[in-house]
């Protein structure tokens, strides 16, 4: 079993693709799946049909990325496309894509079961689910992933990303493309693997009761306007419909999930902008009677915490053979300048073996409780270890 990456940053797409597929194929066999990760500026019809006619039997999955990715040669920023790929004649795999009128949470039930028929392990659950879904209501997506697969399976992924959240991201696989639906890859690999998801930001002393929500609309903290209490906590002030993405990556409202060793953890909602009713639009959906806590991030926590999520998996004790990490948008244009020292921890967590990481929208993971949840300014992983 072998994992390997490659990528391009040549700007024709055509030419970009072909000399990403050629590094590839000199570093392994077909692979029994392939992950592309690509900024907004290629041409995703031209990458479709090149991949399908040169791996004709090779499942995939593409994910728009921003501003660059991450591999084991390093930080690549701006544009570039990645390919990540696995050769397993033993394992079995396969990708999905489903874009309809439906509802979120059948859109989801459907492309579970058609990425699971499309492996061949039809009514076997897989050791591990992928998800690339565009941004919104990823927490309904992993409802419905869960009401056919169970709670246990692990699903790690992230929301599709563009450069400036302007709607230019995109999914696609062999068989279909959109920039509005559900991505899915499944494994059934043969080796071991690992997970993890954390954030870097730890909670202050600040927290109020989410009094009023209107989907991803946090309207009122403690029965007061929410935008008014965030803004006294941060400090500052902001223009109504104005995004705040920037002002507010180091300052998330976090839902505690649970406790390890008596230290509590969260999962983070990313405030997105004050709306004109003085509330905040988040890229996390919140939960009316849940308590936020206002949370507080350093540079040097964004930096050293991928590396350190990588190592907490415990699979990088035993043999790694590579892996996947998701690494959240907002966290890297907040340490950009410095993205050079995120590659570097998480290539030595990694033992230096293949990776690729894309920036994304949303990061969906598994916590150490079992619980897989969505989450913003989060970092996910999965090492993929020898026995």
């Amino acid at each position: 079993m072998d994992i390997a990456t490659s990528f391009s940053v040549l700007t024709n797409s055509h030419d970009a693709i072909i000399e990403a597929i050629n590094k590839l194929d000199e570093k392994i066999a077909p692979p029994s799946l392939l992950l592309l990760y690509f900024s907004e500026d290629y041409d995703y019809g031209i990458l479709q049909l090149i991949l399908t006619k040169h791996y004709p039997n090779t499942p995939f999955l593409a994910c728009t990325s921003c501003q660059g990715f991450m591999t084991e040669n390093g930080y690549i920023k701006g544009q570039g496309i990645a390919l990540w790929a696995i050769n397993d004649i033993v394992g079995a795999y396969g990708t999905s894509i489903v874009s309809s009128n439906n509802t979120v949470f059948n859109i989801a039930r459907q492309a579970i079961l058609k990425a699971i028929n499309n492996s061949g392990r039809i009514g076997e659950a897989p050791a591990l689910i992928l998800l690339h879904a565009t941004p919104g209501n990823e927490e309904e997506v992993i409802r419905g992933i869960e009401d056919v697969v169970g709670k246990n399976i692990a699903i790690v992924g992230g929301s599709a990303a563009d450069n400036n959240v302007e709607g230019k991201w995109q999914i696609f696989n062999q068989e279909q493309q959109t920039q509005q639906g559900v991505g899915i890859a499944v494994f059934y690999p043969n080796c071991e693997i690992s997970f993890s998801f954390h954030s870097g930001y730890a909670a202050s002393t600040y927290s109020a009761i989410a009094t009023k929500v209107r989907g991803r609309e946090l309207i009122e903290l403690d029965h007061q306007p929410a935008a008014n209490i965030y803004q006294k906590w941060i400090k500052q002030k902001f223009k109504a419909n104005s995004s705040i993405i920037h002002e507010s990556s180091l300052n998330p409202l976090g839902r505690l999930v649970g406790t390890i060793h008596d230290l509590p953890y969260f999962k983070l909602a990313h405030p997105l902008m004050v709306t004109q009713t003085n509330g905040l639009k988040m890229f996390a959906s919140i939960i009316e009677g849940e308590r936020l806590y206002f949370m507080t991030g350093t540079d040097e926590r964004l930096i050293t915490r991928a590396g350190r999520v990588i190592t907490a998996t415990n699979g990088i004790k035993l043999d790694p053979i590579g892996g996947l990490t998701i690494y959240c948008a907002g966290c890297m244009l907040k340490v950009q300048q410095r993205m050079n020292e995120v590659a570097l921890f998480v290539n030595i967590a990694m033992h230096n073996k293949p990776f690729v990481c894309p920036f994304t929208f949303g990061e969906q993971g598994q916590f150490v409780t079992g619980e897989n949840a969505h989450g913003n300014l989060m970092i996910s992983a999965v090492v993929f270890h020898r026995d």
